[in-house]
């Protein structure tokens, strides 16, 4: 068989390598570059999911401190509350400067709701901008008895009287702290805080 002088000249065939594998290196660098990129967004998005946790773990360690010193004073004055730094307490007050919105240091349960715009109360900043991150904490409790608690009581010509045995009350209280940053990212923490009375 014969072929033509054509087909058996083999000059110019290192340029179509050299561009075969210039396409190939072209298509891996687009490769690395696109996975590069998504790697970014997605160590992005795990820095702003933490941001937030640990956002809205914080808050619940201020909801518990809020709750101790609320214990302490013994009510949820207005005044009292001006002096509370960053943190805004959701109060709806009285005549007298007293939030009718607390029964003194023990809010009722909250079952399971969840901490937001429109149901709080307290916010990190105080004030936020509309649209800002903020840190929206809710808190609520029930006194319960703890374990051994008793009281005895005994009559008349004994002259004993009455007394209380065993460690008292706990007030327990959940903690709930939702935390809204940016970009979507958000995160929601639940805290049970025990009080010993």
């Amino acid at each position: 068989m014969y072929l033509s002088p054509t087909l058996r000249n083999e000059r110019g065939s290192a340029l179509i390598i050299a561009l075969l594998m210039l396409v190939v290196l072209t298509l891996i660098g687009i490769s690395a570059s696109t996975t590069t990129t998504f790697e970014l967004q997605i160590s992005g998005n795990d820095k702003l999911y933490k941001m937030a946790f640990y956002q809205a773990d914080g808050a619940t360690e201020a909801g518990s401190e809020l709750i101790e010193q609320n214990i302490e004073e013994r009510d949820w004055t207005a005044t009292a509350l001006t002096a509370r730094g960053n943190i805004g307490i959701i109060c709806i007050e009285d005549g007298l400067g007293n939030c009718i919105n607390r029964d003194h240091y023990l809010n009722a349960d909250i079952g399971t709701t969840v901490p937001s715009d429109t149901n709080r109360h307290a916010v990190i900043p105080a004030n936020p901008p509309a649209g800002a991150p903020r840190t929206n904490i809710l808190m609520g409790g029930d006194p319960t008895l703890s374990t051994g608690s008793a009281v005895l009581l005994a009559s008349g010509y004994e002259g004993m009287g009455k007394g209380a045995g065993g460690g008292g009350v706990w007030l327990i209280y959940d903690v709930r702290a939702q935390h809204q940053g940016v970009r979507n990212s958000g995160s929601l923490v639940n805290l049970q805080w025990r009080h010993v009375m």
